[in-house]
């Protein structure tokens, strides 16, 4: 049997706008809740971009110090170079006499002796040539005079070349009889130290 509704209509219209008024308060209610859900959504975005450029900020802030210390770095560096060459160039020239004198004693033939000596740097020598090295030495014979001649030219004795016997003559010592004699070289490159690379400290 089909139902008999024995309401009257008025109820079954209330009834429809209440339905009505029910579904509008839940659309607006699932509106509201998604407008929420956006600007929650967006704030967040929003905190993230600004925490990133915050981050991003403090970056440069640094990269900036670190140009700024870089650019200190590179006067302290151009600095160091100066100083560092004006070392280089007032050693150039730098002679350890006392190794050259040991280097001498060590191949002095066995019957001379040297007496007085003396060494002079010459700016702007020879190419190769620092100065000038000057003998005066003492031997029993002629041929020791030769000897000492050998031993400075033989190779052996670096730092000097050509040397030379300006005079010879003969004398007394005691009882014995000797022969006197001058003697110079030309003093050269290998004489000099390497004492500017230990004074200049190396520079990672």
């Amino acid at each position: 049997m089909r139902p008999i509704n024995l309401l009257p209509p008025e109820v079954a219209q209330e009834r429809s706008r209440r339905r009505r008024i029910g579904l509008g308060v839940f659309a607006a209610v699932v509106y509201v809740a998604l407008l929420a859900f956006g600007v929650l959504y967006w704030n967040g975005k929003v905190a993230a971009a600004e925490a990133d450029l915050d981050a991003q900020n403090s970056i440069n802030d640094s990269l900036e110090r670190d140009v700024v210390t870089l650019a200190a770095s590179g006067e302290i560096k151009t600095e160091f170079d100066t100083k560092a060459e004006l070392v280089r160039s007032a050693l150039s020239a730098d002679v350890d006499w006392g190794i050259f004198l040991n280097d001498l004693a060590r191949l002095l033939p066995p019957r001379v002796w040297v007496e007085t000596f003396s060494g002079s740097i010459v700016p702007e020598a020879t190419s190769g040539v620092l100065g000038q090295v000057a003998f005066s030495g003492v031997g029993f014979d002629y041929p020791d005079v030769s000897s000492w001649l050998r031993a400075l030219d033989s190779g052996q004795f670096n730092g000097v070349t050509g040397p030379w016997v300006s005079t010879v003559s003969e004398g007394v010592i005691g009882d014995t009889e000797v022969v006197t004699f001058s003697s110079t070289a030309a003093l050269t490159d290998a004489a000099t130290t390497n004492r500017a690379d230990t004074l200049i400290p190396e520079v990672p």
